[in-house]
């Protein structure tokens, strides 16, 4: 990614969105040029993105649709559980054509809420699983990383309660 579509991108999604991106999507082969290469996932890995159509009635419950990189629907989607917040629990799996892993991110899980410049407050959620078992789609899949976005509400106990999920990205490393 050249510095102008950097900027473009840091101009129309927010820095947010930048930093919810692995750093090795920036990551130019030239510029590694006489650095240790750090080891290219990209022609063995798939890569789902997501965004809602609209806006659901705020619930710790959310679907995100899954799209491929070129835009099309992927019959895929990632589901995130926030109903065991309070208790320390995030539940989440990814389907894709029927076929479903639930990767264990509790070891790696990182949360945070953030006020977006738009006055709105966001819930940004990053994991990283190992995946053992998937079939169909996750069949080769070993490692489930996913970073995303979602537009929340607060309940009344000060907990979060997703509406939309902005940008997510899962990406499905294989061996």
């Amino acid at each position: 990614m050249n510095d102008l579509s950097r900027r473009h991108f840091l101009r129309t999604s927010g820095a947010v969105g930048a930093a919810l991106l692995p750093s090795l999507v920036f990551l130019d082969p030239a510029q590694a040029t006489g650095r240790e290469r750090v080891p290219r996932i990209w022609d063995s890995a798939d890569i789902l993105i997501g965004n809602s159509p609209v806006e659901q009635a705020p619930s710790p419950i959310i679907t995100c649709p899954m799209f491929l990189p070129d835009g099309r629907f992927a019959q895929a989607s990632h589901t995130l559980d926030l109903s065991g917040l309070a208790g320390g629990t995030v539940k989440g799996n990814i389907s894709w054509d029927g076929d479903i892993i639930s990767p264990d991110f509790s070891q790696s899980l990182a949360v945070g809420t953030a006020m977006g410049s738009d006055g709105h407050l966001y819930l940004l959620t990053a994991g990283e699983a190992e995946v053992l078992g998937g079939k169909g789609h996750f069949r080769e899949v070993t490692q489930a990383i996913v970073r995303c976005k979602y537009k929340a509400v607060l309940d009344t106990s000060g907990l979060p309660l997703l509406v939309a999920c902005v940008f997510c990205v899962a990406i499905l490393v294989q061996d």
